[in-house]
């Protein structure tokens, strides 16, 4: 089975400079990025995590269908739930037709099974991915073409109130040089007009597809995450079709800094006063910087009590 490379990295502007785009080795495998703000996540799409926390969790939908089946009724009716707010909301929907409408209304399983055809199906792509942009949770999973953007995400969304002096964030990059070979994992790419933040962050996702004609009749629902996907390595044959970088949560403020040096920060990202709204939060966070939460303190209270003879 293969594995991801794995970079650690100490300073922020190590980081930076081994993902320069300016680098010919980034596009000779055609890599796309992703931050996540921990170095323990997978790379699971939201809607398939079942972890403590996670979404609906203990809901009756998780807790009495843990089957494959089970979970991908469970994700098109939280997308129908979607949609019929934004009808209601008289919203428009990219990709949203009347014929998609009526297939939800009156034969929701011809998403499921119509042509073999694996979920989810292209026709819900762009829906997918406006759900997505406002937070619902999908099977898509973010990337972008553009490293530093990842690096933002990365540093932006980290925890700076830290239960561990040894946490750190991550940033993943998947080559897509054999990604047409791929039976299990899809990239997709929406139109820039689907959501302006998607155009200005030059994102686009994958997804893991579910073949529900191949599942047996026993079988039993795990996440899936992407590293796991042995098509991925065994394809390519050989190079660094996965790749984690890692970097301590303490240099995460100066990644923020550098990155916006670079003119990549959250007014640029997310076009509009949210997006400058998003950047005067990150600039407190930063100007705060990085400590020990409330946990750690207490922990490291009770050892040096512990450990003191004068206390005993």
């Amino acid at each position: 089975m293969g594995s991801p490379t794995e970079i650690a990295f100490e300073t922020a502007r190590e980081l930076l400079d081994f993902v320069s785009p300016l680098d010919p080795a980034w596009s000779q495998g055609h890599y796309i990025f992703r931050g996540q703000p921990s170095d323990e996540y997978k790379l699971t799409p939201s809607i398939c995590r079942r972890r403590i926390g996670s979404f609906a969790y203990g809901s009756p939908h998780r807790m009495f269908s843990n089957s494959s089946s089970g979970q991908v009724t469970f994700e098109l009716d939280v997308l129908k739930k979607f949609l019929d707010g934004c009808d209601r909301s008289g919203l428009v929907v990219p990709g949203y037709s009347e014929q998609i409408k009526g297939r939800l209304l009156n034969e929701p399983s011809s998403f499921l099974n119509a042509h073999r055809r694996p979920w989810p199906q292209p026709d819900l792509y762009e829906i997918l991915a406006a759900a997505q942009h406002y937070e619902v949770p999908t099977r898509l999973l973010d990337w972008t073409e553009r490293s530093y953007v990842a690096c933002y995400f990365a540093a932006s969304s980290a925890n700076f109130e830290l239960d561990s002096m040894n946490a750190k964030i991550a940033i993943w990059a998947l080559s897509t040089e054999h990604s047409k070979h791929w039976k299990t994992v899809e990239i997709i790419r929406t139109p820039g007009g689907t959501s302006r933040n998607q155009a200005a962050q030059s994102g686009l996702f994958t997804t893991h597809k579910v073949d529900m004609h191949s599942l047996g009749l026993n079988d039993i629902y795990q996440p899936e995450a992407l590293e796991e996907v042995e098509e991925v390595y065994s394809i390519a044959q050989g190079g660094r079709p996965l790749v984690k970088m890692t970097l301590p949560i303490s240099e995460a403020p100066e990644l923020l800094n550098l990155c916006s040096k670079l003119g990549v920060d959250a007014s640029t990202l997310f076009p509009g006063y949210h997006g400058v709204a998003k950047m005067v939060r990150d600039w407190a966070n930063v100007s705060v910087g990085v400590r020990p939460s409330r946990a750690l303190m207490d922990e490291y209270n009770q050892d040096s009590y512990d450990n003191d003879p004068d206390f005993h």
